[in-house]
């Protein structure tokens, strides 16, 4: 059973069955019907108010909490449910559904709600927002084992990436690939072994940005020359710059060119996107004056290996 004192969110979600009175009932979905609440899933709701303050990412993880509180059960968080509640980023549809492990012994039905995996609890879980949740490694081998090549390259990258960042709110944590490799002797891999292993040796935490992570896997897909990562050059200027990508034997710098470097705070530093615009303008103005060819894409391109290929080639990149 869950522990409502350590859910400091519960109170914000209206359970429909906890309104007993008839007359009540028939106020509350009136108001439903009127768009003053919001369904996160069968018998869980949110006000409007609420959720229109939320970002994509916040609802999404609003709803694994409605599934989990739902169900009254301290069940672990696992898989895509898992990397949302780690704040890890994720490319292509979310699962509408909530992931959970629980024990053999449980048993349980999964629905379309919530999957229940029942294959018992791993010894090491954290706790996020008042739930149990798989560690990042079990995470990340869970989701290398049941997502896509390109899903599980940007997961494994983030989670290199981010291992002895201290982030508000979130459990420390460090992780290496060798504890992901580990994790994954502990995951049924009737299937998938081949992907699993393959993504895991292409991870590499120096990948910024799941942008960055998506350009290196259809990099690897065009049969291109790999590129060297967050690369230290030096500018007509003298001054010393640090590039997404680098091919020394082309002289190309490669950048993807993400919303992120212009509106997220980690990235901005204090600066306006204006000022980062200009700044970015500056930064690549001072590579080219000093003899390095430049490539920028977007998410468009990124996601696209033929275009991105093209893109390449046509700079110089074999």
């Amino acid at each position: 059973m869950l522990n409502p004192a350590t859910l400091e969110w519960i109170d914000s979600i209206i359970f429909s069955r906890n309104i007993v009175s008839p007359g009540e009932r028939n106020v509350f979905f009136n108001r439903v019907k009127l768009g003053e609440f919001i369904s996160l899933r069968r018998g869980a709701y949110v006000s409007a108010a609420e959720w229109n303050a939320l970002d994509r990412d916040d609802r999404h993880r609003l709803r694994i909490k409605a599934a989990v509180a739902y169900a009254d059960r301290d069940f672990v968080v696992s898989h895509q449910s898992a990397v949302a509640m780690w704040r890890l980023p994720w490319i292509g549809p979310r699962t509408t559904a909530t992931h959970v492990l629980s024990d053999f012994t449980t048993g349980g039905r999964s629905s379309r709600v919530l999957v229940r995996h029942n294959v018992g609890v791993p010894e090491r879980i954290e706790r996020i927002d008042g739930l149990r949740v798989t560690s990042i490694a079990r995470t990340v081998a869970d989701v290398l084992c049941d997502s896509s090549f390109e899903q599980s390259v940007v997961v494994a990258d983030a989670a290199l990436h981010r291992s002895g960042l201290i982030i508000e709110g979130m459990p420390d944590f460090s992780v290496s690939l060798s504890e992901i490799r580990a994790e994954l002797s502990n995951v049924n891999l009737r299937h998938g072994t081949a992907r699993a292993t393959r993504a895991i040796e292409f991870a590499d935490g120096a990948s910024e940005s799941p942008g960055e992570s998506l350009s290196r896997v259809n990099i690897a897909l065009a049969h291109l020359t790999a590129p060297q990562l967050q690369a230290r050059l030096v500018g007509a200027s003298g001054r010393q710059w640090f590039v997404d990508f680098w091919w020394p034997k082309f002289n190309v710098i490669g950048e993807f060119d993400g919303e992120a470097k212009y509106r997220d705070p980690r990235f901005l530093r204090g600066r306006t996107p204006e000022r980062a615009l200009l700044d970015e303008k500056d930064r690549e103005d001072d590579l080219r004056a000093a003899g390095h060819a430049m490539s920028r894409w977007g998410w468009k391109v990124a996601d696209s290996m033929a275009a991105l290929r093209d893109q390449l080639v046509h700079a110089g990149v074999r």
